[in-house]
């Protein structure tokens, strides 16, 4: 079945942000994360030093999963809706997986990130990553861009949920919560990213949603270089709030979608270290990854009339 058989039903395009499979990819992943820079040996033994410690990442399986779940929520509105899975670094590319869509029947594609915010840093990969696709294929190809769903019901009712059941089971009712958010190079405001304005719209809905008294918003996973970065830093506000009283912080990476190095390294190595060094009991409330409120959240943004 095609898309035309489908009576012009487009297919959907899940886009995530990829990873490599083991220690072997690590050289070219790296690569064309640095925009086709060759990484040092150094670099690449301290990233594979990272993998290795938290037992490898499960991005590939977790978006196999959302993927699988996505297509079969869709079937209820849409029977017979294909989803397409492609990654921005690594397998399956989106210039390889736009064609195998277009051999399949699927000329009409709707892409949806896998990342809720709608900045220009995350989003430009993505697009060029789907032009780079269109060239390849066989004949045009149709592609609907939907990025931008920070404050769908859903998405803001999944951190709602997590973070009540995670204070529940915590006894310290001074319990801080931090939500936190991958940083980027300030350099990007000057260029009118909407990145900041996006995370704090979606920190104030869920700290309204979930009701929050005691809670602030951080960045993490700033990179090792020269140039400034987005703050302030987790490594900031926990001393902070550690000085207002709170010797129990809950942390709620936000800024992601589902497990992978800036959580199971970043957080809950680095962070975790930082904070137990310091007498901050750490705590991490659970990442979405392939959870029914994010598939819903999908769903919905696939189904809106509009871009």
């Amino acid at each position: 079945m095609n898309s035309s058989d489908r009576g012009g039903t487009p297919a959907v395009l899940l886009m995530g942000y990829g990873s490599p499979r083991g220690a072997e990819d690590l050289p070219a992943y790296l690569t064309e994360v640095l925009h086709g820079k060759t990484p040092s040996p150094e670099t690449v033994a301290e990233y594979v030093r990272r993998y290795e410690r938290i037992g490898g990442s499960p991005q590939a399986r977790i978006l196999a999963s959302v993927r699988q779940k996505l297509e079969r929520r869709l079937a209820r509105d849409r029977p017979g809706t294909r989803v397409y899975l492609a990654v921005k670094h690594g397998r399956p590319a989106l210039r390889d997986v736009i064609p195998e869509a277009a051999r399949a029947g699927d000329q009409k594609l709707v892409a949806i990130a896998l990342s809720p915010y709608a900045s220009t840093w995350i989003s430009e990969p993505y697009l060029d990553g789907i032009e780079e696709g269109r060239r390849a294929a066989s004949g045009p190809v149709e592609v609907d861009v939907r990025l931008g769903w920070h404050l769908e019901p859903h998405w803001i009712a999944y951190w709602r949920r997590a973070i009540l059941k995670e204070l529940g089971a915590i006894s310290d009712p001074a319990c801080a919560v931090l939500l936190s958010a991958h940083s980027l190079p300030r350099r990007m405001l000057d260029r009118g990213d909407p990145y900041p304005g996006l995370l704090e719209q979606t920190s104030q809905a869920i700290a309204r949603a979930a009701g929050l008294a005691r809670w602030t918003f951080s960045y993490q996973s700033a990179g090792n270089t020269t140039e400034a970065w987005l703050g302030p830093d987790l490594t900031e506000t926990m001393p902070d709030w550690q000085g207002r009283g709170a010797s129990t912080q809950l942390i709620a990476p936000f800024g992601f979608v589902f497990e992978h190095l800036e959580v199971l390294y970043d957080l809950d190595v680095v962070v975790k270290e930082f904070a137990e060094a310091r007498g901050i009991a750490y705590h991490r409330v659970p990442m979405p990854n392939d959870d029914d409120d994010l598939v819903e959240a999908l769903a919905a943004r696939v189904l809106a009339p509009g871009p």
